[in-house]
């Protein structure tokens, strides 16, 4: 299959990688080392162990079921060297990928902004990791890896990549709006901006149960208390309190319909103070009350 390739100790330097091509990468090293880690945009998704990548000053730690997304940029570096091998898969995505998936999308809604087709191809698109989650772009990911390790390759196409970018596309809508959305003339100051909001986003999502102050979650992100709230909710349209409460609700919501625990323990496993504070904010932010939405 012309669209896979597999890397080892013995080819990885032999190895040509074309510019500008649709292109899947699964590699098992003990160590390697480049400075052209994002020649075009790539999802590097690390299967065991962890992979470094280095752009200017800051370094991202890729661990084992984490993906990094990436546009091109010059003079990034990827290192690592560990005993036993680490297993990743590199996905390179051309730009004409990006150009028919996201006219696709457009024929199906016209409210896309006409920018976002550029978004992906330049610095100012804010590179970070994600953890392997319940996404469309997660569950494509997932699907990948017996297929790889075996060397089936023989499903992986040109419709194949179009889905996967499509999801790409979809995933990024969210921080593409965002990025928009943050108040500064300078491209570099919102592009750091989201990137340590995010930072603050993933806190979030990690400790939503535990959080008392929001303070703790912009001195995680670096950001004053003021500057965080306001720019959180410049990008996200929402106050990270009002992130945070909808974090909770939708797990209090879910083990409510599952049924497996009474509601005052549902109250306790949200960490509610008690049932009848539990059941005022439910009925609160729902409409109704939790035991009549069981």
């Amino acid at each position: 299959m012309g669209c896979f390739k597999t890397i080892q100790e013995d080819n990885k330097l032999s190895m040509n990688k074309p510019l500008d091509t649709d292109m899947i990468y699964y590699s098992e090293l003990n160590e390697w080392y480049t400075d052209n880690a994002f020649r075009s945009f790539s999802i590097k998704y690390v299967l065991e162990h962890s992979i470094y990548y280095k752009t200017g000053s800051r370094e991202h730690e890729v661990k084992e079921g984490h993906y990094l997304l990436a546009c091109r940029q010059p003079g990034v570096k990827a290192y690592f060297h560990t005993g036993t091998p680490v297993k990743s898969i590199c996905i390179d995505i051309c730009p004409r990928s990006f150009a028919e998936a996201y006219h696709l999308l457009l024929s199906q809604n016209d409210n896309l902004d006409s920018q976002l087709a550029s978004y992906f191809r330049y610095p100012e698109f804010c590179e970070h990791i994600s953890t392997m989650d319940h996404s469309a772009l997660g569950y494509q990911l997932q699907a990948l890896v017996p297929l790889v390790k075996s060397g089936r390759a023989e499903a992986i196409n040109k419709e194949w990549f179009l889905a996967l970018t499509e999801k790409v596309i979809c995933k990024e809508y969210g921080n593409y709006m965002a990025l928009k959305n943050i108040h500064s003339v300078r491209a570099s100051t919102r592009v750091e901006l989201l990137r340590r909001l995010q930072l603050g986003k993933d806190y979030m999502d990690e400790h939503y149960l535990h959080i008392k102050e929001i303070r703790q979650v912009a001195d995680h992100c670096a950001l004053s208390e003021y500057h965080f709230f306001r720019s959180f909710k410049q990008a996200f349209g929402m106050t990270p309190l009002q992130y945070v409460t909808s974090r909770k609700m939708s797990l209090a919501k879910e083990m409510v319909l599952c049924r497996e625990k009474t509601i005052a323990e549902v109250a306790l496993s949200c960490n509610f103070p008690d049932v009848f504070t539990f059941s005022k904010a439910f009925k609160r932010y729902y409409g109704v009350p939790p035991s009549a939405m069981r």
